[in-house]
Order: C-alpha cells, then structure tokens, then sequence
C-alpha cells in the first residue's frame, strides 16, 4: 500500500492486522476441520513468539518514550510474520472461542478502516 498522504501508515497497520485475521481464520477452520482426524495438533498464530524472537535478534529495537512505555521502532515488521505454533489435540470449545475473537478483530478493522475512509470522503466533500 502506498505510504502517501492519504494511505498513511494507520491503513498499512488496518491491511496487516486483516492479512493477519484472514491467516488467523484459516488456521482456525483447518483446526476444525480436523478435528476427529488422529494425531493432528492445533496450529495458531503466535505474535508474543515472533515479538519475542524479533527483540532478540535485534530486529526491532525498542525505545523508551516514556519511564512508563515501550514501543518498538516498527511493530508492522513484527505484525507481518507472526508464527505458526502448534499445539495439543484440537479442542471444539477452545477452536470456537478463537474463532469468535477472530471474527470480532476482523469486524473492528474493517469499522476502523470504514471510518478512515469516511474521514477521507469528508476531508474531500467538505
């Protein structure tokens, strides 16, 4: 996406958080759909993993803006390659939660970028 004037880098962080929502939703529908296959485990999404690692390779560096925060350079880096974990046998409760959280993020993106755009039709409309 363009880093212009009008696709700032609010939009880059809305497009990374849906990419990251939509791998997020496949994850959880292959978990499901395994569900009663033997031996499958649970495959999720693991940001705190790939923060972490990325801290520790010094791939983002944080700073201190106040004696109270930490914020990383560019937490987009961080946000576009999370990693896939997996985890124990596929629970329904648990898959259906995750699902649930999943579709609420994505719904809240996709409010967030329909008030950027309508903030960008009245800067334009007057």
């Amino acid at each position: 996406m363009n880093n212009g004037i009008i696709f700032d880098k609010t939009m880059q962080m809305i497009e990374d958080r849906l990419s990251l929502s939509s791998t997020n939703q496949k994850l959880i529908s292959s978990n499901l759909a395994n569900i009663d296959t033997p031996g499958y485990k649970t495959k999720s999404l693991s940001f705190e993993d790939t923060l972490r690692q990325s801290l520790e390779n010094h791939v983002l560096q944080m700073v201190r803006t106040n004696s109270r925060d930490l914020d990383p350079d560019d937490p987009v880096e961080a946000m576009q390659n999370a990693t896939v974990v997996e985890g124990g046998p596929v629970d329904l409760d648990t898959q259906m939660v995750n699902l649930a959280k999943n579709s609420i993020e994505f719904q809240y993106m996709i409010a967030l970028l329909d008030k950027k755009f309508g903030l960008l039709k009245t800067a334009i409309t007057g």
